[in-house]
C-alpha cells in the first residue's frame, strides 16, 4: 500500500510522459503547478485559453519545450477542444484551469463529444498524515451532493478502479456513518445496509466492503477492538465512502488544514482522469494531483507487498 501521498513524487519519476490538456491555462497558479510537474519530465502540456496571457506566463515561469499553446478564449469552445483532444487519443489527462467547473463538466458529459465513460463521475481524494501508516481514499467530497444508494455503488466502483490502477489488489472499503448499527433515523446506516445487500447479491470483484462504521473504527484497530467490532474492514479501511458531499468535503479539508495531511485528488469516471483542484489547494497538492493522474494512467505501481 501507499504509505504517504508524497510517495507519488518518487513513483512518477518512473512514469512515461503523458500529454495533458489544461482548459483555460491563463492563470499563474495553474501555470506554476504545470511547470512543477513538467520538472519531473512526465507531462507534455497543451495549454488552452488566452494565448497571449499564457505565453506571457510561460515566459515568466521559464517553460521549456515541449509544450503547446492553443489560443481559444471562449470557455465552451476551449472545453470542446479539450474533449476532441481526448477523443482523438492525443491527450491522456485533463486538467481544469481558470474555467468554471460547471462549464468544464458540462463538456465532459456532453452526449455528442463528451468523454464520460462510467455512468457517474465522482471525486476521489487521497490523504495521508504524519503519524499514520497508510493513505486513505476519501469519496465523494466534491461532486455528488446527496447520492442515492445506486449512486453510492457507482462511487464505490470508481474509487475501487482508482485503487486498482494504483496497485491495490483488494482494497478495503468502509461505509462511513456516525454509528456501527442500523438506525432507521440515520439515513447513512440504512443506505449502508442496502449497499451491503446489493453486494451480497452481486459479490464484489477485487475488493471487500463493510459498514456502517464511525471513522474511528475504520482507521483504528484499537478503537474497533474496544467496541468489540469484528470485521476485516475494522481499523484497516483503505477507502472511506462518505454519506454525502458535506461529510466527505469536511473530512478532506480538515485532514489538510488541521491535521497536517498531504492530499491529491481526481475526478474518476471519464475516459481520462480529470485534475480538478481548488485555488485553496497548495502548490504541492496541485502537483501531487497531476502526478496521481500520471501514475494512474501508467499503472506502474505494485503495492501488493
Amino acid at each position: 500500500m501507499l504509505k504517504k501521498v508524497e510517495d507519488l513524487l518518487e513513483y512518477a519519476k518512473k512514469a512515461n510522459t503523458k500529454k495533458i490538456a489544461v482548459v483555460f491555462a491563463h492563470d499563474p497558479y495553474v501555470i506554476e503547478a504545470v511547470k512543477n510537474a513538467m520538472e519531473y519530465g512526465v507531462i507534455e502540456p497543451l495549454l488552452i485559453g488566452d494565448g497571449p496571457i499564457i505565453q506571457e506566463l510561460t515566459d515568466k515561469y521559464n517553460y521549456e519545450q515541449p509544450y503547446q499553446i492553443i489560443d481559444i478564449k471562449d470557455g465552451e469552445e476551449a472545453t470542446k477542444k479539450a474533449m476532441d483532444l481526448v477523443n482523438s487519443g492525443e491527450v491522456e489527462i485533463l486538467m481544469k484551469g481558470l474555467i468554471d467547473t460547471k462549464v468544464l463538466l458540462k463538456g465532459v458529459v456532453n452526449k455528442e463529444y463528451g468523454i464520460r465513460q462510467a455512468t457517474l463521475l465522482s471525486h476521489v481524494g487521497l490523504v495521508s498524515y504524519p503519524n499514520f501508516d497508510r493513505v486513505l481514499f476519501a469519496t465523494d467530497g466534491a461532486m455528488n451532493i446527496e447520492p442515492t444508494v445506486e449512486e453510492k455503488i457507482m462511487i464505490i466502483e470508481n474509487a475501487v478502479t482508482l485503487a486498482h490502477n494504483l496497485g491495490y489488489l483488494e482494497p478495503k472499503v468502509g461505509l462511513v456513518s456516525a454509528v456501527e448499527k442500523l438506525n432507521p433515523k440515520i439515513k447513512s446506516t440504512v443506505d449502508s445496509e442496502a449497499i451491503k445487500a446489493y453486494y451480497h447479491q452481486n459479490p464484489p470483484k477485487g475488493f471487500i466492503i463493510d459498514g456502517p462504521f464511525a471513522i474511528d473504527n475504520l482507521v483504528s484497530i484499537e478503537a474497533a477492538k474496544h467496541k468489540g467490532i469484528e470485521s476485516p474492514i475494522a481499523g484497516m479501511a483503505d477507502i472511506l465512502v462518505f454519506p454525502q458531499l458535506d461529510g466527505g468535503n469536511i473530512f478532506y479539508k480538515t485532514s489538510v488544514f488541521l491535521a497536517g495531511g498531504e492530499s491529491a485528488g481526481l475526478i474518476i469516471g471519464a475516459k481520462v482522469p480529470i485534475v480538478l483542484t481548488s485555488r485553496a489547494d497548495s502548490a504541492k497538492a496541485k502537483l501531487l494531483s497531476i502526478l496521481l493522474a500520471v501514475v494512474k494512467q501508467d499503472g506502474l505501481l505494485d503495492l501488493s507487498h
